[in-house]
Parts: structure tokens; C-alpha cells; sequence
């Protein structure tokens, strides 16, 4: 059976099992799998939401996952959207599934929510639907791209956190300071990229080699293999924030006097 055979086959068993059991209302595909931008490929997994009566009884309960394959490997965790309960599955052939879990009354405010309403307009095919979910799907109003913080207050974000990664790493705390520069150091450079980007830049860190700029890129797989190393690691994503900074014209003084204050650091 081909992986695209092995998909179908789960979803219609899914359609089957949702229309058999009481307390599921709705199945939608979601995610790569129902996109026509941005695609599935050979790496992607399937993601079914399930709209239910009570999460909790599923969520902990294999029985109803193993009609669909036998799990090799299964957990649960939060959802991004919602906060609920999502039960993760890699079957023994390989398919690799996510299964969140939305309460009726959640999955209604979710369509209102800007975020999963753009998730459901780029790709979403209904496998069964006992609530009107197509239609409340399908009239869902277009929602323009979520507005982003203000360049300069990214400038002060950023600057404050690379002044607290040298403190922390001159204190000798090197893995504080390190989740702060390899995190949130180069999401806040990747937000301000995004200033200079042209076309879709949605889905967070996802799909940005298609429109950071490579010097952004290279900025990423900047690394420490040691502490004595992170210092120089945290200047060089400064230097290309910088850079990106003077191009769109944000200078700020904030930056100078954070600049000097962390070379001395440093040094």
C-alpha cells in the first residue's frame, strides 16, 4: 500500500469510527495534508481535529486509537490552538498522525479566532460533520494578517534580552543564557526579518527559508559548542539584527548604548 493509499485509508476509517461513536460530533482534516500551498510531502504527518463531547475519556484510552493501526509510539500533549488535549501516534507502518481534542462549546470559539480560522481556510476537508462545521467552515470571514508588534519595541525587546544573556553568562549560568540567545534572540530576529520579507510569512518560524533573507538564515545556525563560544555566537546574531535594523531605518539609541554595554561584557 502507497503512503498516499495508507492516508486515505485512515481517514476513512476515521469518517467510519467518528460516524459510530457517540460522543464525536466532527472530524476535520486539517494541516499539509488538506493545503494546497505549502503541501504534504514525504515528512509530513496527518492531522485530524476532533470536535467531541468530553476530550478526557479519549484522550487516555487507546482502544478506539488501535482501530486505526497498531501504535509503535503514542503520547499526549497540549495543543497549540485551544489548549487541549492532543494524542499523538506513530503507527508501526509509519503513518504518523496527530489527533487534538476540542469540546463542542471550544471548537465554536476557535472559528472565531483569527489564527485557527486562517489555519482552516488555507486547507481543511470535513470527514464528518454533526454540528454544521462545513458551513461554519466555509463562512468564515477572510481575516487579514495578524498585526505584528511595533519594529521599535522589537529593538528593546531584543536589546534588553542580549544585555541579560551576557549578565547571565558572565555569572556563569551558560544555559540560561543559552536558551535565550539560540530562543528567543533569533525568534526576535526572525520577526524583525519579516519587516523586510515579501509575500507569506505566515505559520511562525515554518516556511521561512522560503522568504528570510539567507544572512538571517546563516544567523540561525550560528552555535555554541561551548560556553566560551556563546559569546561570540550572541555578536554575531546582534551584527545581522543590527544590519537589518539600519536597513529599514530603525536606529535607535537604545541600541548603541546596549551595544557598547555588551561588548564590555564580553570582553
Amino acid at each position: 500500500m502507497s503512503t498516499t493509499e495508507r492516508i486515505e485509508s485512515f481517514l476513512a476509517d476515521v469518517a467510519d469510527w467518528a460516524r459510530d461513536e457517540p460522543g464525536v460530533r466532527a472530524a476535520v482534516l486539517i494541516g499539509s495534508q488538506a493545503r494546497s500551498d505549502t503541501p504534504a510531502d514525504e515528512w509530513s504527518d496527518v492531522d485530524v481535529a476532533l470536535v467531541v463531547d468530553d476530550p478526557a475519556p479519549l484522550a487516555w484510552d487507546l482502544a478506539w486509537v488501535r482501530r486505526f493501526g497498531e501504535p509503535e509510539v503514542t503520547f499526549v500533549e497540549t495543543s497549540t490552538v485551544g489548549g487541549q488535549p492532543e494524542r499523538r501516534v506513530l503507527f508501526s507502518d509509519g503513518l504518523e498522525v496527530d489527533l487534538p481534542l476540542f469540546p463542542v462549546e471550544l471548537w465554536h470559539r476557535l472559528l472565531a479566532d483569527a489564527e485557527a480560522a486562517d489555519a482552516l481556510r488555507r486547507g481543511h476537508r470535513v470527514l464528518y460533520d454533526d454540528l454544521g462545521a462545513a458551513d461554519a467552515i466555509a463562512a468564515l470571514p477572510h481575516v487579514a494578517e495578524p498585526s505584528r508588534r511595533e519594529p521599535a519595541e522589537l529593538l528593546q525587546d531584543f536589546w534588553y534580552h542580549a544585555l541579560w544573556s551576557a549578565k547571565k553568562l558572565r555569572r556563569g549560568e551558560a544555559i540560561a543564557a543559552r536558551r535565550c540567545v539560540e530562543g528567543r534572540l533569533k525568534w526576535l530576529l526572525l520577526e524583525l526579518a519579516r519587516e523586510r520579507a515579501s509575500g507569506d510569512t505566515w505559520h511562525d518560524e515554518r516556511f521561512a527559508e522560503s522568504w528570510a533573507e539567507q544572512r538571517v538564515i546563516d544567523a540561525f545556525w550560528l552555535s555554541a559548542a561551548s560556553p566560551d563560544e556563546l559569546g561570540a555566537v550572541l555578536l554575531g546574531i546582534c551584527d545581522v539584527f543590527d544590519a537589518i535594523a539600519a536597513d529599514l531605518g530603525l536606529a535607535h539609541p537604545a541600541a548603541t548604548a546596549a551595544r557598547a554595554r555588551l561588548v564590555g561584557l564580553l570582553s
